[in-house]
């Protein structure tokens, strides 16, 4: 019986193993790079990557081993400002609706979204307020990784259902041929 199976299970396990890569894939897309930045002031950060870029607020988080817990948005007149070393200015675009993650005992919450135009060092100049207050900037590759693990879970998906309609289609006709069956051309 296994034998008329056997291509069946391996199309069904290589459509799983797919779709485990396509899982590691899109998991992936929640890491990257991120730097902890420390506010008011300027600071200079070398931007590993191209690309796009979030700049969080850690309104509750450790700074120098203490917890500190402050109001999720800035305070009026607070500005941040994103220069490259030339002095050109590299636009935050404020991030729509509001987007924060709670990790451990640190909130989060989005201020807005950076495209740097290359790697680099970048300086940042936040300002408006007086106590110190702690910021995240983190490279965006959930849709990078989204889009690749779409190239492994299709073809995953199609395999491992493909095998299961084989497997289910060959057992059946397995059933069908069986011992239990009664010929009548004796008669």
């Amino acid at each position: 019986m296994f034998r008329n199976l056997r291509w069946p299970i391996m199309l069904g396990i290589s459509g799983l193993a797919l779709f485990g890569a396509a899982t590691w894939t899109l998991v992936q897309g929640f890491g990257g790079w991120h730097d902890t930045i420390q506010g008011p002031g300027p600071v200079e950060v070398q931007i590993p990557f191209a690309g796009d870029y979030r700049l969080w607020h850690e309104p509750k988080t450790s700074i120098d081993g203490r917890l500190q817990v402050v109001a999720d948005n800035l305070p009026s007149g607070s500005s941040v400002e994103v220069n490259d070393l030339q002095g050109n200015i590299i636009p935050l675009r404020p991030v729509r609706g509001s987007m924060t993650q709670e990790v451990g005992g640190t909130r989060r919450v989005a201020i807005g979204h950076i495209e740097f135009p290359y790697a680099g060092t970048y300086k940042l100049s936040i300002t408006g307020f007086d106590e110190p207050r702690q910021f995240r900037l983190s490279e965006i590759r959930f849709l990078d990784n989204l889009l690749r693990a779409l190239l492994f879970a299709v073809p995953g998906t199609l395999l491992f259902m493909s095998g299961l309609i084989w497997g289910i289609l060959a057992a059946a006709r397995e059933t069908d041929s069986g011992p239990e069956r009664v010929t009548r051309d004796c008669e």
